[in-house]
């Protein structure tokens, strides 16, 4: 099982590379590289926020999910709890985005982007991988992904002709999201024989209680992955801005390999910590070995392909570019480095370990990554970014042992 969720997982991934490829081409050229760069600036900040709204609970739903076991009413419960909770978290830091804009003007460069890029943050609520990810039925993401971003490339095709469109960029990907993830939703619900009740306040705030350091920790880790572009753009050009945003658009894209490793195994995982240890040792140490080969393969791969990569990307040759990304493709097997820790976290539920590393490892990113970006610009935040995924393993592997 755990091998068809990480084809599954890939699979929804490569439909997201492929649709990648040919709108980031399409957005380069169309819009340039300033607005390009003001685009995937305002997309990381929502994303940020769309880490709130999961408030961790990719991190530990699937695994409770899981653990339940015919028990239709128990599923019920869990799942519209959480759902309701991301819901009402996302109309929150929406209203708070917008008093932020209209009311204190804050984000007045690219103030029209960022409020159009509210629909990101909504689609997010309604995201439902970690009820399909407990259910062990990730294809019916591939399935619904398909869809949503081939409305999403069809309307970039129609829409978006020149500069001043690129306030809409990102709303459309977001309206296509939540669509998509809104029909999923009711699909689940009748073919599990969920039921859809509106929860009680209190329990939405035990939700929030329970999974607060889990919060923080996702918050921490989307700092360290994604917080760099929002430093290098107080350094750098629109245009270097842009430049740089294009290698990382493919170079994060790969990040998510150990990402997707982690959520293919987490079930199988909680299940054999909880019945057999050594065969729970076995299992992680068999997948950590095996994800380190891929990523490091992937990671070759790519600084050799890096002009090509990013010829087919942008339509051109950009030497800047290119040049970043051969630094950057090592990110997902600096990144597998630390899945085993996060594995052993995960199924102990060890919150208190996760949130001191995620924000250790946090505040070194912040550090690093403002002093690299002010003296070499992009080259130095991608320098940045891969020694913050060997101290971000570093760390957890310390306070693991420490706490064992």
């Amino acid at each position: 099982m755990s091998l068809v969720n990480f084809f599954h997982l890939s699979l929804n991934q490569g439909i997201n590379v492929i649709v990648a490829l040919v709108v980031t081409q399409l957005l380069f050229q169309k819009l340039g590289e300033d607005q390009y760069g003001l685009v995937n600036l305002g997309f990381s900040i929502v994303l940020l926020l769309g880490i709130m709204v999961n408030y961790g609970f990719q991190l530990n739903g699937p695994k409770r999910l899981a653990l339940i076991v015919d028990t239709v009413h128990a599923k019920s419960q869990l799942v519209n709890e959480i759902l309701i909770t991301k819901v009402i978290l996302s109309v929150l830091l929406s209203s708070i985005l917008l008093v932020c804009v209209y009311v204190f003007g804050f984000f007045a460069h690219y103030h029209i982007i960022l409020v159009l890029s509210i629909t990101v943050l909504l689609s997010e609520a309604l995201f439902p991988m970690f009820i399909l990810q407990g259910l062990d039925h990730l294809s019916l993401l591939s399935k619904a992904n398909i869809f949503a971003k081939s409305a999403y490339l069809c309307a970039i095709i129609v829409v978006i002709k020149s500069p001043l469109d690129a306030k809409w960029v990102n709303f459309i990907y977001g309206s296509a999201a939540i669509l998509s993830n809104f029909v999923l939703l009711v699909y689940i619900y009748k073919k599990w024989s969920l039921k859809f009740r509106w929860v009680n306040l209190n329990l939405v705030l035990r939700r929030l209680k329970e999974n607060f350091q889990f919060f923080l920790s996702t918050i921490a880790g989307h700092i360290s992955v994604h917080g760099g572009l929002i430093i290098l753009s107080n350094f750098v050009s629109d245009i270097e801005l842009g430049r740089y945003a294009l290698a990382q658009r493919v170079a994060f894209l790969l990040r998510m390999i150990p990402v997707f490793l982690t959520q293919s195994i987490l079930q199988h995982a909680s299940r054999l910590h909880s019945e057999n240890k050594t065969s729970f040792v076995n299992y992680l140490k068999k997948a950590y070995r095996n994800g380190l080969l891929l990523t490091f393969l992937v990671g070759v791969v790519f600084v050799i392909m890096a002009p090509w990569v990013i010829r087919i990307v942008s339509g051109e040759f950009v030497d800047y570019s290119s040049d970043v990304l051969r630094l950057l493709s090592f990110i997902p097997f600096f990144g597998m480095l630390n899945v085993s820790n996060m594995i052993k976290i995960l199924v102990a539920e060890n919150k208190e370990v996760l949130a001191r590393a995620a924000w250790v490892t946090a505040t070194t990113m912040l550090l690093i990554s403002t002093v690299g970006s002010y003296y070499f610009g992009g080259y130095g935040l991608a320098i940045s970014l891969l020694l913050t995924e060997l101290i971000n393993c570093l760390i957890h592997t310390y306070l693991l042992r420490k706490k064992n």
